[in-house]
């Protein structure tokens, strides 16, 4: 167990910068409402279904809102949210990534995104990204989303590499947890707080290697 057979990534914020495109929406969203909004709070809600997010949205706003209107809602946050990702190339990748994932293809590691945005694929493909993985998560598959570990779960699983040989990279809490929670090596990304209860605390995903990854879950392992 001492190798890492394969490395799962969360995309928003950690394949590509697009964590300031969701804000504007949940922004867009909270000011509906009439609710209080920051990036600190949308830091919070990444990987975090839409829905979910509205829902959680709501409950600080100022008026009360039915299951019919937070679903609409919703829905027309990710039509905004994808008008948004219209101008999205590869220029929106975040640093390091693409030298990472060629690095792991030459050492015939697998990749996997387990993303719980329903256009994944899409954000993908404007990176010109979508094949430099075997496998990506279609969240429309998956029952239950983070912190529940089964977005990751699902990942391995089709990927045929067991829990304990992966690793997984979050820039989200409940991302995070959810990694934590399918017992693979956490990797968390970012100034956040929370991200320094990863296993390995990057700071940003320039500093992402394999041969760092590599000594850190060994160490790892052997605890």
């Amino acid at each position: 167990m001492s190798k890492i057979k394969a490395v799962i990534f969360e995309m928003d914020g950690v394949i590509a910068d697009t964590v300031e495109l969701y804000y504007r929406a949940n922004k867009r969203v909270a000011d509906q409402i009439g609710a209080p909004f920051s990036r600190e709070l949308n830091q919070k809600l990444q990987g975090i279904s839409r829905l979910k997010t509205v829902e959680h949205i709501a409950a600080l706003g100022s008026r009360t809102l039915s299951g019919g209107e937070m679903a609409r809602m919703a829905e027309e946050k990710n039509d905004y949210y994808k008008q948004l990702i219209e101008q999205l190339s590869p220029k929106d990748i975040l640093p390091g990534i693409l030298d990472f994932l060629t690095e792991l293809k030459r050492e015939s590691v697998k990749t996997a995104v387990a993303s719980s945005s329903s256009n994944a694929g899409v954000v993908l493909e404007k990176l010109e990204l979508l094949d430099m993985f075997d496998f990506v998560v279609d969240v429309k598959t998956i029952q239950y989303g983070k912190p529940h570990p089964e977005i990751f779960m699902k990942a391995a699983d089709e990927l045929g590499i067991p829990y304990e040989s992966c690793a997984a990279i979050e820039d989200g809490e409940a991302g995070l947890s959810a990694i934590q929670k399918a017992g693979m090596f956490s990797v968390g990304v970012g100034e956040h707080e929370a991200m320094k209860n990863a296993d390995w605390h990057a700071c940003s995903t320039g500093e992402l290697s394999l041969s760092e990854l590599s000594k850190k879950y060994k160490k790892w392992c052997c605890e």
